[in-house]
């Protein structure tokens, strides 16, 4: 090696040495920013993750509210065959009125004339 070559040698191994700090200090900030979005998904993850337990607590709180009002009306409601009954009920209890009402007025009729 001649005298000339031993600066530019180590010149070059300074360039070299220089861009690989460069280099890992590059590699540093993205790695931090990466562990910073990873850490804003993490947060906004348990931040959803609390809502939807949140969700679920009102929507368990409504389905046991809708199950009540249904028991209840189901212990209520008439059912077609107990409707069909009264409705026989009703129109016999009509004819029986109409059929009196109508001796009545045959009697008032027979007595008057």
């Amino acid at each position: 090696m001649t005298t000339e070559e031993v600066p530019n040698l180590a010149l070059a191994l300074s360039e070299l040495r220089r861009l690989v700090e460069v280099g890992f200090e590059k590699n540093n900030g993205l790695t931090q920013l990466i562990l910073q979005r990873l850490e804003q998904a993490d947060d906004r993850h348990a931040e959803l993750a609390q809502r939807v337990e949140q969700d679920r607590a009102a929507a368990e709180l409504r389905y046991a509210a809708l199950e009540a009002r249904l028991d209840a009306i189901e212990r209520e409601a008439v059912t077609r065959t107990q409707l069909s009954d009264r409705t026989k009920q009703i129109i016999a209890v009509v004819s029986v009125l109409v059929t009196v009402a109508s001796a009545v007025i045959a009697l008032i009729a027979l007595t008057r004339g």
